[in-house]
């Protein structure tokens, strides 16, 4: 261990942004937990990201950072400065976060090696530093920083949790017949990573009399609300349900038995929970992005034009078909369905 004690009691995470990465990175939190049960987990983000942070159970103290505006960026810098840890973890690995970590009061700043970062002069702001293969799930290039630095690692499972809500998920879960409720999730806000509308409502009917079940239908946005209305005026059973703040969307997903979704925040945020998914995938690398677990089952439609990646398409913002995800038929996605999702017992 390069610690002076083996049992730290207070941990910093450095992971100011996007809301997709820093939810991809709560996985070390499990870890860290399980090692430390009483160890006290601070996390420094950024301003807009910090309400998520601060809901997730296992953060003591949230440090929200305003990139934008001087005067509070200040003041959550000297907010960091009066805290004092065992060690710091920078799992953004920019030069952003270099700064954090550089001004961060830690006995130790562990990082990624040079061959690892996003941007070199993070290298700077650590004093141990670990190259870790980016050819795996990112949720196991966050966590093996945490197994490399500990020299040892432990059960890699994601343990569900329920985020910190206000009032009670019984205020927003709206009545439903008997059977299995499927939250649908079809937003993203890249077009290529989006199924053509007539391909949802095929296999969201296929699915529907396949088995006895309700759909929950969630959306982010003006367009993505007006999808999930058009599916459910053609579903038996399709409730659009208002839009939700985050922690309380995670609640919700902790009560139903599926999670339907393309690779976007809401397929990570249902890593977080109990709640098994079945999701679609295209322009990117399931086996970069897909929740860890046997219980989540990912299916990927090919690229007509044979390109080859190994995290994302490198056309996925410009491709002027999207065929990936578009060309995919509800036919081959409910066989896909039916097939691989026996942990649902229909």
């Amino acid at each position: 261990m390069y610690m002076d004690s083996p049992f730290p009691s207070r941990i910093l995470i450095v992971k100011t942004s996007s809301l997709g990465d820093i939810v991809q990175s709560f996985i070390v939190l499990n870890d860290l937990k399980r090692r430390f049960p009483n160890v006290q987990i601070d996390w420094a983000v950024e301003a807009s990201f910090a309400p998520i942070v601060a809901a997730h159970p296992m953060i003591s103290k949230t440090i929200p950072l305003d990139i934008k505006g001087k005067k509070n960026l200040l003041n959550g810098l000297k907010t960091l400065r009066k805290e004092k840890y065992d060690v710091v973890f920078d799992l953004q690995s920019n030069c952003k976060s270099g700064v954090v970590t550089l001004l961060a009061r830690g006995k130790v700043k562990v990082g990624y090696g040079i061959k690892s970062v996003r941007e070199w002069p993070n290298v700077l702001a650590t004093h141990v530093r670990f190259e870790v293969s980016k050819q795996q799930n990112i949720r196991l290039f966050y966590l093996e920083l945490i197994e490399r630095y500990f020299q040892n690692p432990i059960s890699r499972e994601m343990e569900g949790v329920r985020f910190r809500m206000e009032g009670k998920i019984d205020d927003v879960l709206p009545p439903l017949p008997p059977g299995l409720t499927i939250m649908v999730c079809p937003g993203s806000k890249w077009v290529n990573k989006q199924l053509k509308e007539s391909t949802w409502v095929e296999l969201l009917q296929k699915i529907e009399a396949f088995c006895s079940c309700s759909f929950l239908l969630i959306w982010g946005d003006e367009a993505e609300k007006k999808l999930c209305k058009e599916l459910s005026a053609q579903l038996k059973n399709g409730v659009v349900v208002e839009k939700l703040p985050l922690p309380t969307w995670q609640n919700l997903m902790n009560e139903v038995d599926l999670v339907i979704a393309v690779d976007s925040g809401a397929l990570h945020l249902c890593a977080t929970t109990h709640t098994p998914s079945f999701s679609i995938f295209g322009p990117t690398s399931p086996d970069i992005f897909k929740p860890i677990g046997p219980q989540h089952v990912a299916v990927q439609g090919p690229c007509p034009y044979g390109r080859k990646f190994e995290k994302q398409c490198p056309v996925l913002r410009s491709c002027p078909t999207g065929a990936c995800m578009k060309e995919l038929s509800a036919e081959s996605l409910f066989q896909a369905f039916q097939s691989q999702c026996a942990f649902l017992r229909l």
